[in-house]
């Protein structure tokens, strides 16, 4: 009777944890785009494809800030984005963000499934799981826009739990979830199966052989053929290369693998120090590393190969040139929230005090979350604004605009209309064929601009507000509406 009591009231617990932060999740993401603060870059531009993959029509996307219309996969190649587009018909603008809430907390219970296979009839997992949660690294993301890393993230302590249960059939399921989601995260996947092989003091070559070694072997190809191959023809010249971030390393993969394999120390190097010669980036890549630590991340001292599964994620990250990526900002860390609680599970199987066990993972939960909810309002990594993260804070609430006349006015705008628009525009209005990013223009049939109040990138403010005074007075649009810093054009 006692053990039944025990398990109903650990099942309430585990239902409060997820209503719990899923209300949080909520709270930031949805808040913000409600409130216009989400944006072309990546919110309206994945949004525009799933529109255009729910109409079963070419998935060209119109928004990058240069003005350039390519296929959405040279950009990113996520065929998992495809999957999306029935949803869109339930939830329009929001679908992007509630299927980023839903896989965050499905990546939760894929944590306490895997905590349970050690920790079954304690309370343990309860506090693997709220670990998880509060990982910086979903807060960062959650607080800008959507991306697909988050949802590829969130299916590893899946893959990892089906690896471990020796359930082939699902890891496989899991295994090409992933592989589809982004051509980065292929990459990731090998080391992954790297990690898992090396998992026993014994390796059994001949049993990996079979299994683990090939489908290795297929991400590293996957991985070769999609981003020096698929997604430069499918270009064809046109946007940029992700590989433009690590130009310093080498203008190929080729280049950018012999460098690494020529200069280790420089590479390695990287880690710590940064590429370009500015004072204000010190201190973000140890910003990284602290956060690492103090969220669990000492695990990965005793568990290396773990450490081993997020060599990828690291490289990518310190080793680019461009500093946005290097910090806890955005959603350039989620991976690190599954390795971490997935390394700190594997780290308390080794603890043989069972009183031990609570005490380190209680210590690394609220050390964890204290050095998360500080960090939301004091960090040393650029590209997060504050008010998109703190959702304790009564500012995280406020809009500064009239937000029922602006819907209204929105709402006006025909279907089938070509816009040009601001970019916290774009993530509403993207349900239709052709969209531009302002100051794209070309054969737009309306200018939807805020004027004020929200961010006139990639414009600066000066040379915002004189393009506003031409359009004013051009003869080419009409004046439809100019008021709660909100602009409406019709071409005339």
């Amino acid at each position: 009777m006692r053990l039944k009591e025990n398990m109903f009231s650990r099942n309430t617990l585990l239902i409060s944890i997820f209503i719990f932060f899923a209300i949080i999740f909520s709270l930031i993401s949805l808040t913000n785009h409600y409130l216009f603060r989400t944006a072309s870059q990546d919110l309206g531009m994945i949004s525009h494809a799933v529109y255009s993959f729910a109409h079963f029509t070419h998935n060209y996307y119109t928004l990058s800030l240069g003005g350039s219309e390519m296929n959405y996969f040279a950009d990113h190649f996520s065929p998992i984005t495809i999957l999306y587009a029935p949803f869109y018909f339930i939830f329009g603008s929001y679908t992007l963000l509630i299927i980023q809430i839903a896989s965050i907390i499905f990546g939760g219970f894929g944590i306490y499934k895997y905590s349970q296979i050690y920790f079954k009839n304690s309370s343990i997992s309860l506090i693997i799981l709220t670990h998880f949660f509060c990982i910086w690294a979903i807060y960062s993301a959650l607080s800008f826009d959507f991306h697909n890393n988050v949802v590829a993230a969130m299916m590893v302590p899946w893959l990892i739990y089906y690896h471990e249960k020796k359930e082939k059939k699902m890891f496989l399921l899991f295994f090409i979830l992933i592989l589809i989601s982004k051509e980065n995260m292929v990459l990731w996947l090998a080391f992954i199966l790297l990690g898992l092989m090396i998992n026993k003091k014994n390796i059994d070559l001949k049993k990996y052989l079979k299994f683990e070694i090939p489908l290795l072997a297929f991400s590293i190809l996957y991985f070769i053929v999609v981003v020096g191959f698929i997604m430069p023809y499918i270009r064809d010249g046109a946007g940029h290369s992700q590989l433009a971030r690590y130009s310093h390393l080498g203008n190929s993969l080729p280049e950018v693998i012999n460098t690494i394999i020529r200069k280790p120390l420089y590479v390695i190097s990287l880690f710590f120090t940064s590429p370009l010669d500015k004072e204000s980036l010190a201190g973000i890549k140890t910003e990284l590393h602290l956060m690492v630590l103090v969220s669990g991340g000492y695990a990965l001292l005793f568990r290396p190969r773990y450490l081993i599964m997020l060599l990828p994620i690291y490289a990518q990250k310190m080793l680019t040139n461009n500093y946005g990526f290097w910090g806890i900002s955005n959603q350039y860390s989620i991976e690190f929230a599954p390795i971490l609680s997935l390394c700190l599970v594997s780290f308390l199987t080794k603890v043989k005090s069972i009183r031990m066990v609570y005490w380190i993972a209680i210590s690394t939960a609220v050390l964890t979350c204290f050095f998360t909810i500080h960090t939301l309002e004091n960090r040393k990594s650029t590209g997060q604004h504050k008010t998109n993260a703190v959702f304790y804070d009564r500012r995280h609430y406020e809009s500064n605009l009239n937000l029922k006349e602006i819907y209204k006015q929105i709402d006006k705008i025909p279907d089938d209309a070509i816009l040009s628009v601001s970019t916290n525009l774009s993530p509403h209005l993207a349900n239709r064929k052709k969209i531009y990013t302002f100051p794209n223009v070309k054969d737009a049939d309306y200018i939807i601009l805020f004027t004020s109040k929200r961010t006139c990138y990639p414009l600066s403010r000066d040379k915002f507000n004189e393009r506003l005074v031409t359009l004013r007075e051009s003869d080419k649009f009409e004046l439809l509406y100019d008021e709660n810093h909100l602009l409406i054009l019709r071409k005339r």
